[in-house]
């Protein structure tokens, strides 16, 4: 009972990843920004619910305190000759994020499903099978199932620089998350 109970935990953090990281498309739409910036720049500053100014301008702090918008950010774009601030309506943000990365699926090659990276997520629930036929308790078995989901970050880190069955399209995303999920299961594993 403890396996299944410490597989259905893993999987629904999984999950719960998937829609918070994945699904709201934040972490993609800065992504794709900072590799198509003068794009994103030029498409910002054509719509009326984000706010693109210069670093320095002194309607920063004002926006700043403005409670319906979300930001700053910061983002460099090589025409406008350095970075920029940027705030965005906070109703419609995610919407608006959608249609710019939505419009580079086209003029972008498709990418397949990760099929690769959600065969390997197999990797960590065998670990955790694995570790409860060994005995261990309920903590030590989930820790086990992240330690070795942050073995496996790492791996296809360093080789593929992604992991996109968990959102992970850049190498230093897919390090970072590996070593953050490699010490979260050693201490699961050491309760």
């Amino acid at each position: 009972m403890q396996l299944i109970v410490a597989l259905a935990v893993f999987c629904l953090v999984i999950v719960i990843w998937r829609v918070v990281y994945v699904r709201r498309g934040n972490f993609s739409f800065w992504q794709l920004a900072a590799e198509e910036p003068d794009a994103a720049y030029e498409w910002m500053q054509g719509r009326s619910d984000w706010f693109v100014l210069r670093a320095d301008d002194p309607k920063v702090k004002e926006l700043k305190s403005q409670t319906h918008l979300v930001g700053p950010f910061r983002l460099w774009v090589p025409s406008a000759g350095g970075f920029v601030t940027i705030f965005a309506e906070r109703d419609s943000i995610d919407e608006s994020q959608r249609e710019f990365t939505n419009s580079f699926v086209g003029a972008r090659c498709e990418t397949a499903f990760p099929w690769f990276s959600w065969v390997a997520m197999l990797y960590p629930i065998i670990a955790m099978i694995w570790a409860h036929i060994r005995g261990a308790p309920f903590f030590p078995t989930l820790g086990y199932g992240f330690a070795n989901l942050g073995y496996l970050l790492f791996v296809c880190g360093i080789l593929s620089g992604s992991f996109r069955a968990l959102g992970f399209e850049y190498r230093v995303p897919t390090l970072i998350a590996a070593v953050a999920v490699w010490v979260a299961g050693v201490v699961l594993s050491n309760l």
